[in-house]
């Protein structure tokens, strides 16, 4: 077995860690990151029919753009918890459904992947990820926290998006370099793939510590 394919395997299988935690305590998530099940659930799903399609020949992009709109969605959700002005955040998420739409229909097909479309929600998560650090550093809400679930979720999201931001930005680069960098780059994913799963699964294991220990 190639290192590319094992590594894609590792990948694939790390989101059963956070999804056996959230398993434990599925309907005493607290409200804060209760989505995060349900990135956890379509998740698993998108990579089990993406290895199927890719067995009969056919283009999984669909099913990886599906899931990376679901995923921005459910994240925005969740960190749009730590912004005062909420109302300000719906008419961003309502420009980027329409900026998604837009691309889907006049520049990049739905049937490729809309790197377009990732590195906008990719910056706006990663600027919600540091609002909510920031937050956090300047209010201190306790002196623990490094047991906040919210902060191993923000680190997750910022590890990520961040690292795949810069990773397909750089694709053309890596093309003119290395010649096929699309092996690199997968490896490359999957190994953030691999570090936000597991960065899911602390967060998910704090917020059941604590729910626990308060009952």
């Amino acid at each position: 077995m190639s290192i590319t394919l094992f590594i894609s395997y590792v990948s694939l299988a790390s989101v059963l860690v956070p999804l056996s935690v959230a398993a434990i305590q599925w309907s005493k998530l607290p409200k804060e990151i209760s989505s995060l099940r349900w990135i956890l659930v379509v998740s698993l799903l998108s990579d089990v029919l993406s290895l199927i399609v890719i067995r009969f020949s056919m283009s999984s992009y669909p099913l990886g753009n599906i899931y990376l709109f679901i995923q921005f969605t459910v994240l925005f959700y969740i960190l749009s918890f730590h912004v005062r002005n909420r109302t300000s955040l719906v008419v961003i998420y309502g420009l980027y459904v329409l900026f998604y739409f837009i691309n889907v229909i006049f520049f990049q097909s739905f049937f490729g992947f809309n790197t377009n479309s990732i590195v906008v929600s990719s910056l706006i998560l990663i600027f919600l990820s540091i609002n909510y650090l920031y937050r956090l550093l300047s209010e201190l809400p306790t002196v623990y926290v490094h047991k906040l679930p919210m902060l191993w979720l923000t680190f997750a999201v910022l590890i990520y998006y961040a690292g795949t931001l810069f990773l397909f930005l750089a694709n053309n680069y890596l093309v003119r370099v290395f010649g096929d960098s699309h092996s690199l780059i997968w490896i490359l994913h999957n190994l953030l793939n691999i570090s936000k799963n597991i960065l899911f699964a602390v967060a998910l294991w704090l917020s059941y510590r604590t729910t626990k220990s308060s009952t």
